[in-house]
């Protein structure tokens, strides 16, 4: 018997290697990952199967309970529900008079309950102490009522139960870790493509975005340089602090403004790029205009919340030939940025 939970406890340990390999190399917001997600839940289930206490011959007791609820309470109805009839149905076939009470008390009713305590309670908010008492539950409504139907010594209720809880505690631990890596993952691929104050792309994702997109015969490609005018100025008199939050609003600010076929990046200091596909550098011009007489009309605050001055822009911009290099747009997009400076800031100069 010790044998068995044992095989139960690695394959359940084994279907955690194979979801955490899943969700560290493709991510979680693909179709694939959920179907591949659910596929390996539900050849875990079926292969607990494989592998009972068998009791009067009648009564197959595994740990299928665990991996359906930790799919119901972590990912919900449309993971758990899949998982739930493909496991019935593996069971059914294997037949036995405890072919049904089994598709009932240990498939459905660990479902329905994970997905109870899933809408009652955030997950990731569930310490030991609670996962305990829910793992409790669910053992109860999975083997309690198998007490009316089989006289079994304590002492084997008494290791289901331990079994269980250990299972499930160690599987717990595993997911939550799982999951802080798995954060931590992210956000060290965000701030390696991204700039850490305003959180637009850096030059290095710029670059990369750019080689992603293709100019037709009626989409041309121009690079822009943006400037905050009198820049120096807000940090001189209000502070450094006041001057980050500035970025950080005109960075919204822009964000907001995007359009398709445009990229923006933080270029450095209060300097932006943005690439734009346009007909004619006539309208590329046209549409930041648009851009610049925005920003002119938003209100910014100081870090402390009080009303700043109006805030504008100073816009170079150069064409970006397919076979040309970004550094030679961001020279001539750069040159023009500096005559709206010498002309009197506030404007588009191409």
């Amino acid at each position: 018997m010790i044998k068995t939970m044992l095989a139960n406890m690695a394959i359940i340990l084994f279907m955690h290697l194979c979801v955490q390999h899943l969700y560290f190399t493709y991510g979680q917001k693909k179709k694939l990952t959920a179907i591949v997600h659910i596929i390996i839940v539900s050849l875990t289930v079926i292969a607990l199967f494989y592998f009972p206490i068998l009791i009067e011959n009648r009564f197959r007791f595994d740990l299928r309970a665990i991996p359906i609820s930790f799919i119901g309470i972590i990912q919900g109805p449309l993971y758990v529900i899949p998982v739930v009839i493909i496991s019935a149905i593996g069971r059914l076939s294997l037949g036995g008079l405890g072919a049904l009470p089994g598709v009932i008390f240990g498939i459905t009713v660990p479902a329905v309950i994970s997905l109870i305590i899933r809408y009652c309670v955030n997950w990731k908010k569930i310490n030991y102490g609670k996962a305990l008492l829910y793992s409790t539950i669910i053992w109860a409504a999975c083997d309690l009522p198998f007490l009316f139907y089989v006289h079994l010594d304590t002492d084997f209720y008494l290791l289901r139960y331990i079994t269980f809880q250990i299972s499930m505690l160690i599987l717990f631990s595993f997911t939550k870790l799982s999951f802080q890596h798995n954060h931590l993952l992210a956000r060290f691929k965000f701030f390696a493509d991204h700039d850490p104050l305003t959180k637009l792309y850096n030059m290095k994702r710029f670059n990369e975005e750019i080689l992603k997109t293709k100019q037709t015969g009626t989409n041309k490609a121009f690079i822009a340089m943006l400037d905050i005018d009198h820049f120096k100025g807000i940090n001189d008199t209000y502070g450094h602090q006041t001057g980050d939050q500035v970025l950080i609003d005109f960075a919204q600010t822009l964000l907001k403004f995007h359009r398709k076929g445009s990229i923006i990046a933080r270029y450095g200091g209060e300097e932006f790029i943005a690439y734009k596909l346009a007909p004619t550098i006539e309208d590329a011009a046209s549409s930041l205009d648009e851009l610049r007489k925005y920003i002119e009309a938003q209100q910014f605050y100081t870090e402390s919340g009080d009303p700043l001055r109006k805030i504008t822009i100073s816009i170079g911009i150069a064409p970006l030939f397919p076979e040309s290099k970004l550094e030679q747009a961001v020279k001539i997009a750069d040159g023009h940025l500096y005559k709206a400076k010498e002309n009197g800031r506030n404007q588009v100069v191409f």
